[in-house]
């Protein structure tokens, strides 16, 4: 889903609330036929993709079947974020990953930065609110050189869903999910597979 302000939407203002980005998602999911989904969210993405079921599970019980979260801390520690003294620069490129082409030309880094600032904002002032655990299964993706969303936090995700949690741990830094998408397409058929409730199955 492509949140205002990005690529095909840049003309449109962006949410600067997290809250509001997922109840854009969440309605405009309302739209469609009831039928069998799983939400995938990387970085700020999974948040969001945990908060839009979260609203789904809270109108109609309509969760997705499948909520995988790729380099994504578990929404109960996003506080943590709030006390980082770093400068933006040094955190965007704490992440890995930043082409170097970018990083060399100060027009080019002032582009990117504008669109990951926001993201980084929205990020750093969400507070989490406890709610009950979601009826669908989470599979949580790392890259094991990730120190934004290190692998030893995925467990954090457990009290976020009533089922067993499941783990992945990748190749690569904070954006692994880009650098080898194969890998990444391969372990999602599978965990989709894996995971598939049967209808009516109780957790």
């Amino acid at each position: 889903m492509q949140p205002p302000g990005r690529e095909n939407r840049s003309g449109e203002r962006p949410h600067t609330v997290i809250e509001e980005l997922a109840l854009e998602f969440a309605d405009a999911l309302e739209t469609l036929a009831p039928l069998p989904s799983a939400f995938l969210g990387h970085s700020m993405g999974g948040l969001v993709a945990y908060l839009t079921a979260r609203l789904l599970a809270e109108r109609n019980g309509r969760v997705p079947e499948h909520l995988v979260v790729s380099s994504c801390l578990s929404p109960a520690e996003r506080g943590a974020c709030q006390q980082n003294t770093r400068s933006l620069r040094e955190r965007i490129l704490a992440f890995g990953g930043i082409p170097a082409a970018i990083q060399a030309s100060p027009e080019l880094f002032d582009m990117f930065q504008s669109v990951i600032a926001e993201d980084i904002a929205m990020s750093d002032a969400y507070l989490h609110v406890p709610a009950a655990p979601l009826a669908c299964a989470i599979t949580v993706y790392s890259g094991n050189d990730d120190a934004a969303a290190r692998p030893a936090r995925a467990p954090q995700w457990q009290r976020m869903t009533q089922y067993d949690l499941k783990m992945r741990s990748f190749v690569g830094g904070h954006f692994f999910l880009y650098a080898d998408p194969d890998a990444t397409a391969r372990a999602l058929i599978e965990d989709l597979g894996l995971y598939r409730l049967p209808s009516g199955a109780v957790p």
